[in-house]
């Protein structure tokens, strides 16, 4: 499996009045293409920031170190122009929240139309149709007729879609998908792990699945980082993750995950029900 994207010992600082504090510390990973790699923790363990770091979105003051490499190519450093023009082209990311995400005064067709103008320098009309079709591929009904509905016009799950489709239109080599089923209810959470499964295995694109819950994380990665309080605390393939974790933190993790087949605890022997 050829690396897509190689981090290597990444390290995000932020200024604060206090000095200097790290947020992530020493992060390294890599994506093969036709990949899905996991990075899990609980929140403010630093992996929204990871993401944001590779996407070339951090804050204004933040500083990096290390490296980010897209097929051998250094990210950190250039100049954001330069970053813009990789970003929705080669490169793509799906947030957690669509309705932010989404502009609520446009479209949703020209949402999409204007990412894939935007890289491909095609007119308005070619770009519908693209808009049209890329809606269709995410399992929207009746996408030639909703391409032209409002972000508020959509349930949670169908707004989640869209963000894919947008994501998607340009057929980038990498995507991040940074908790995109968290605000959904279990069943639209299950066909949104399914159709990002699909779609990355029809193109061949690498992904970085962030999430805070490992029972996700075991039916869409096939390598997993476990992270806690900005730092990595362990890194392998899903298998020994979860059948073998090394480390306590994991441990906890994946005792924490409810279980079905757990047996209720019993209340006390003193205890009173009324």
């Amino acid at each position: 499996m050829s690396e897509l994207l190689v981090v290597e010992d990444l390290t995000v600082t932020f200024p604060t009045t206090r000095g200097p504090v790290d947020v992530v510390k020493g992060v390294s990973f890599t994506v093969g293409r036709d990949e899905t790699v996991g990075i899990v923790g609980e929140s403010g363990s630093g992996k929204s920031m990871t993401s944001l770091a590779i996407m070339g979105l951090l804050p204004k003051g933040a500083r990096t170190s290390g490296s980010i490499r897209l097929n051998g190519a250094e990210l950190l450093g250039r100049p954001d122009r330069e970053l813009r023009r990789l970003r929705g082209d080669r490169m793509s990311m799906v947030f957690q929240d669509p309705l932010s995400s989404l502009n609520p005064y446009y479209t949703v067709g020209l949402q999409i139309e204007e990412v894939y103008r935007t890289h491909r320098g095609r007119s308005r009309k070619a770009a519908r149709k693209v808009a049209v079709e890329a809606l269709r591929q995410v399992g929207l009904p009746d996408a030639e007729r909703r391409v032209d509905y409002y972000p508020h016009q959509f349930s949670g799950g169908q707004r989640q879609r869209v963000m894919i489709a947008m994501a998607l239109v340009c057929s980038p080599e990498l995507l991040i998908a940074d908790e995109p089923t968290t605000a959904l209810d279990v069943t639209v959470q299950a066909q949104i792990l399914r159709l990002l499964a699909e779609l990355r295995r029809q193109s061949g694109t690498g992904m970085v699945f962030i999430t805070h819950d490992l029972a996700v994380i075991s039916s869409i990665a096939t390598r997993v980082l476990v992270m806690r309080q900005g730092e990595p605390v362990e890194y392998g393939t899903a298998e020994q993750i979860f059948a073998e974790p090394r480390h306590d933190y994991t441990r906890m993790l994946l005792e924490s995950i409810p279980r079905i087949d757990d047996p209720l605890a019993e209340p006390a022997s003193d205890q009173v029900i009324s």
